[in-house]
């Protein structure tokens, strides 16, 4: 007719009488009368926190006096979470729409509601806490490496931009996503790009453009892939300019050519949020037989530069020995200083010479040298 019902501390036990919920039964000692009536108990270990049980949701409409009394009630609205914490630590993120509780006792339980429809971006502070949780946290992070930035997209939809450093979002009433781009100075290069110019001939050329670019959402928004676009405007630009020139402009005109490409690409990628800054025709690539012919005619035309610097150094050497010739016939002293100096290097080439009749014999008669 009795039966006994010993609760511990750490436990709790609801007590249902006919399939009916009747109390919640504390640490103690019970007797229950059991004649004629369907008596069921159910145990829980309140070192688990949660409660989790089927007359959850009763107990809270029905008896809140009890539920004031043993649990700490959350309740979350559509556009809600709640972040709850135990002793101070943050233990679980309660989703929108949803009911939880929690056991009073050694453990203190506290919460904050947090409103994520209107703000889905996770306060700075609570983002370790929340790293710890992994998925169970319901935020999606993004890290932004220095020079970078990164578009935040809520179910497809840019809402923002952020820059280095990490973020969190919530992903419980939205699908966030975090496109990460590149702000740094990039490099595209164009190369074996075939042009017929206007003589007709087949050439190939490389081409190299630096940019950067400046408006990330416009640059996302307009166009699929900044570095794809650029490399095909390159490409059109350049065979439109070198397509009207005939090849001996291209080989003479190449700064002029590179300024009028510069000039097209950069008033095209401006309208995308994207910095041009230097291009150049890295290469120009003849065919073989036109290489073949323009190195015999760079040949020629310097081989006649040379004879006509040769020439030039013969007239003038010819010119300064007239030159001279005519000033030693008007002063004897300088042909004098001549034969002097023209004995000299003689002298400079044996080892002995001996002068027959004299110094004056020498210079104005005939000189003897014999070299021993």
């Amino acid at each position: 007719m009795l039966r006994r019902v010993l609760v511990g501390d750490n436990e709790r036990v609801l007590l249902i009488r006919n399939k009916r919920f009747a109390d919640i039964l504390a640490p103690g000692e019970y007797w229950l009368f059991v004649l004629g009536r369907d008596i069921q108990l159910e145990r829980h270990n309140i070192k688990s926190l949660a409660f989790s049980s089927d007359w959850a949701d009763f107990i809270v409409t029905e008896r809140p006096e009890l539920a004031a009394r043993y649990f700490t009630v959350i309740e979350t609205s559509p556009t809600h979470v709640a972040a709850v914490y135990a002793d101070g630590k943050l233990l679980r993120v309660v989703a929108p729409s949803t009911r939880a509780l929690y056991w009073r006792g050694a453990v203190s339980i506290a919460f904050d509601l947090i409103e994520v429809g209107d703000t889905p971006e996770v306060p700075a502070r609570m983002l370790p806490a929340l790293a710890r949780l992994g998925r169970e946290s319901g935020v999606t992070f993004a890290m932004v490496d220095e020079g970078k930035r990164g578009l935040v997209y809520l179910d497809g939809r840019l809402t923002g931009e952020i820059g280095a450093g990490t973020f969190g979002y919530w992903n419980v009433l939205a699908t966030p996503r975090i496109e990460i781009v590149e702000m740094r100075r990039q490099t595209v290069e164009v190369t074996g790009q075939e042009i017929l110019t206007k003589d007709k001939v087949t050439i190939r050329v490389n081409v190299v453009g630096v940019y950067e670019i400046v408006n990330v959402s416009t640059a996302r928004s307009t166009v699929k892939d900044v570095s794809e676009h650029l490399y095909r405007t390159l490409q059109i630009a350049v065979r439109q300019t070198l397509g009207k020139r005939t090849l001996e402009e291209v080989l003479a005109e190449k700064a002029d050519i590179d300024e009028l490409v510069s000039a097209e690409v950069r008033r095209e990628m401006e309208l995308y949020g994207v910095r041009v800054g230097a291009i150049a025709l890295k290469d120009i690539i003849l065919p073989g037989d036109i290489r073949d012919i323009l190195n015999q005619v760079v040949t020629a035309e310097k081989q006649a530069q040379a004879n006509l610097i040769r020439r030039r150094e013969e007239t003038a050497a010819t010119r300064s020995l007239l030159n001279t010739a005519k000033l030693m016939e008007d002063n004897p002293l300088l042909v004098r200083m001549k034969e002097l100096e023209t004995l000299e290097k003689i002298a400079d080439k044996v080892e002995k010479f001996t002068v027959v009749g004299g110094f004056d014999e020498l210079l104005s008669r005939t000189v003897t040298l014999r070299g021993k």
